[in-house]
């Protein structure tokens, strides 16, 4: 004997306490849910998720490559190694000053 679940319309499921999950129809093999969330929480069918993930992954990577072939970046002087040259006299160049 064959056994049959049924679906019962606006049946509401909870998700933690803030996500709910309301069957808001059943037409043969297809049930409409209506979701109920905060504005923060992202809601993404399965295949649209998968490709949002693809694409950032894509992108940081991208942008990986990219960043290993720009220059170095100038750091910025130690505060103690700056406070040392001032008292040697020694003039230490600021960042915003274009060098001569």
């Amino acid at each position: 004997m064959k056994s049959r679940s049924r679906i019962l319309i606006a049946a509401v499921l909870v998700i933690g306490d803030e996500i709910l999950v309301t069957v808001m129809s059943v037409s043969g093999h297809t049930v409409r849910l209506g979701i109920a969330a905060p504005a923060g929480v992202p809601i993404y069918r399965e295949e649209i998720w998968l490709a949002v993930t693809e694409e950032n992954r894509a992108a940081a990577e991208a942008a990986g490559d990219a960043l290993r072939g720009a220059p170095a970046l100038a750091t910025v002087a130690d505060p103690a190694s700056a406070a040392s040259s001032a008292e040697s006299g020694s003039p230490t160049p600021s960042p915003h000053t274009p060098a001569a």
